[in-house]
């Protein structure tokens, strides 16, 4: 059994050797080209990697929304329109796949609040002591 699906293996290692081989010696457009394709197929190496758990929190949210028959484009449109009209500022499943969206694509960012998260409160850390 492997680790992880192979696809998103494969596209981790074109990726890395796009960023370590391939895109230190460009300069300009086409080093700001090759760090677009690598960030798009980190994307999408995250996306096969979660779409579990993408699926998951999909189904969560589109459940609260769906009617029987629907299709995923009709639920889809009907959540839109709940989220604007705000009948789901605090659904905890929305915001859960929000965060699961935020994770692929920009774990930076993911990985940052999830940390600021689990600090509690208290003086700054950053500032002289």
């Amino acid at each position: 059994m492997r680790d992880k699906p192979f696809g998103a293996a494969l596209l981790d290692v074109a990726r890395q050797t796009l960023l370590q081989e391939i895109a230190p010696g460009l300069e300009g457009g086409p080093r700001y080209a090759a760090l677009m394709v690598a960030n798009a197929i980190g994307i999408v190496g995250r996306e096969i990697e979660q779409q579990s758990l993408v699926e998951r929190a999909w189904r969560g949210v589109l459940s609260r929304v769906a009617e029987e028959g629907a299709d995923l484009d009709v639920s889809a449109t009907r959540l839109v329109r709940a989220i604007r009209d705000g009948e789901h500022d605090a659904d905890a499943a929305l915001q859960e796949t929000a965060k699961v969206a935020a994770g692929i694509w920009k774990p930076s960012l993911a990985e940052a609040r999830g940390a600021a998260e689990a600090t509690p409160p208290g003086p700054s850390r950053s500032g002289p002591s």
